[in-house]
């Protein structure tokens, strides 16, 4: 599956990122997170700069760049979270191979945490055809995986509002064709939570309308005694929105 960053959605990031970047400030007490950001084969650019400059300049987080050879060396152990970015799902799988998801799925058992956005999202999904992989009880609800790109709206959850701040309302995130999923029951793992909801729906080439309005944008499960947190849309491409990524960062990490 793929998912593609338009060059209007760059331009607008591009744009408002220096005037966003320097209005927001960053804070929080605790330890520091230590995050890797992976960056090769199937992993965007435009995600994955910004998601790292994100992180770093959050004051609770230190992150780095990490590639599938260094994951698949055990790197990870460094680590208290890997994030996985927007670009394409079976990219960055074809680059971690099987070496790659031992490592990850270790990492997992003992502790790590996973943030997926968008292709990171797709990649941790339940798909039996890679059964290793599976990292969260989620399945494609709706087959045609290229919806479009749009502005969005979703809307928190209590236990959302508790993880990213007490918001209420809609509020508007870049979408570019990230998964519609729903519950897959697969035993192997317990049942994910819902941070927050899609409140409207992009649904372009064929894709099945209706499904995306309701269904859950951002989602979190537990895996060993790890977690995994999945984002659809992109809010490190949403310049009011940058604080969700090292506040979802950190509750991957347990921190």
């Amino acid at each position: 599956m793929k998912q593609f960053i338009s060059r209007t959605m760059i331009a607008l990031f591009v744009s408002v990122f220096a005037i966003a970047h320097a209005a927001v400030a960053f804070g929080a007490d605790g330890d520091v997170c230590k995050a890797a950001v992976y960056r090769g084969a199937g992993a965007s650019d435009t995600c994955a700069l910004a998601s790292l400059e994100i992180l770093n300049n959050a004051d609770n987080c230190k992150a780095d760049f990490i590639s599938a050879k260094e994951i698949q060396d055990g790197a990870l152990k460094d680590y208290d979270v890997v994030l996985f970015p927007g670009g394409t799902a079976s990219g960055e799988r074809k680059a971690l191979g099987k070496d790659g998801w031992k490592e990850l799925v270790n990492f997992l058992e003992n502790g790590g945490g996973y943030y997926g956005t968008c292709a990171g999202a797709y990649l941790a999904l339940v798909n039996l055809e890679r059964e290793e992989a599976n990292l969260i009880d989620a399945e494609l609800q709706d087959g045609e995986w290229e919806r479009g790109e749009a502005i969005l709206e979703i809307e928190l959850t209590d236990e959302g509002r508790k993880v990213v701040g007490d918001i209420e309302g809609r509020l508007n995130i870049s979408y570019q064709n990230g998964p519609v999923f729903h519950p897959a029951n697969y035993d192997k793992l317990t049942p994910y939570k819902t941070l927050a909801y899609f409140r409207t729906e992009t649904a372009e080439n064929g894709s099945v309308k209706g499904v995306q309005i309701d269904s859950p944008a951002i989602a979190y499960g537990e895996f060993g005694k790890g977690r995994v947190v999945i984002c659809s849309p992109h809010p490190e491409l949403t310049p009011n929105l940058h604080d969700f990524v090292w506040k979802l960062t950190r509750f991957a990490a347990q921190k």
